[in-house]
């Protein structure tokens, strides 16, 4: 079975402590989860356009 680096070191916060040691920083992780937020609302608010306007044309 696959042991991440640092997993058994015993660090605070667990996976927190594994991504730190693997050298994967905050910044990246923050920057990642935005853009996949910013992603979702962009398609929402495309999905419910289009339904409004489907909507418009079928009334």
């Amino acid at each position: 079975m696959y042991k991440p680096p640092g997993a058994g070191v015993g660090t605070a916060g667990g996976s927190v402590g594994t991504l730190a040691t693997t050298g994967a920083d905050l910044g990246w992780w923050l920057a990642a989860g935005v853009t996949l937020i910013a992603l979702g609302v962009i398609a929402m608010i495309a999905v419910h356009q289009r339904n409004r306007k489907l909507h418009r044309e079928v009334s």
